[in-house]
């Protein structure tokens, strides 16, 4: 059984805080007190709480990135590969239901612009993205529009979507939509 650092402990301990919470009753005492720590530990780990929610969206980041797989859909298209990675990345927040806290927060009360700064879109997808654009001779507007429709139906389907049970029963509709999206 693989032990996991405190300082994970406390990412995974302050997303479910969020969830449970939201930001502006996030609170750091008892994200510690989960931990079985001390209230001053996580100060050795962050420096304040905005420093543990940059590091919870970090911590999301690294994990979705390990979990890209692209497979062979671009032998079929880039709106193929780009339907794939949208499904893939619904799945992923369905087997990581304590993410979506994080992902799809609308409170604000952060201190600092860069630990409120969205996840935003990956470096992959935006490649695809502008693969597609040129495919399709999409102007800026457009393909920020394109971009706009994807990402609902991810996060829409994410929230609607409690388990990997349910996105399972979904996913070649989901594959079906966003293709049609793109089309």
């Amino acid at each position: 059984m693989e032990t996991i650092s405190t300082r994970e402990r406390l990412i995974l301990s302050g997303m479910e805080e969020i969830r449970a919470y939201g930001l502006q009753g996030f609170s750091l005492r008892r994200v510690a007190k989960n931990c079985g720590i001390s209230c001053a530990a996580p100060y050795k780990h962050f420096a304040d709480k905005e420093a543990l929610f940059a590091a919870m969206v970090d911590y999301i980041k690294v994990k979705w990135h390990e979990s890209i797989d692209l497979g062979n859909s671009m032998k079929h298209g880039v709106e193929n590969a780009i339907a794939h990675l949208a499904c893939s990345h619904i799945g992923f927040l369905c087997r990581n239901p304590h993410f979506k806290s994080v992902l799809l927060i609308k409170e604000t009360g952060l201190d600092t612009p860069s630990a409120a700064e969205p996840i935003g879109i990956s470096i992959t997808a935006m490649r695809l993205f502008v693969i597609y654009g040129r495919k399709h001779a999409l102007l800026r507007d457009e393909l920020r529009g394109r971009i706009f429709t994807v990402r609902s139906l991810i996060y829409g389907a994410a929230v609607m979507l409690g388990s990997e049970e349910d996105f399972a029963a979904m996913e070649e509709r989901l594959y079906a939509s966003l293709l049609s999206a793109l089309k």
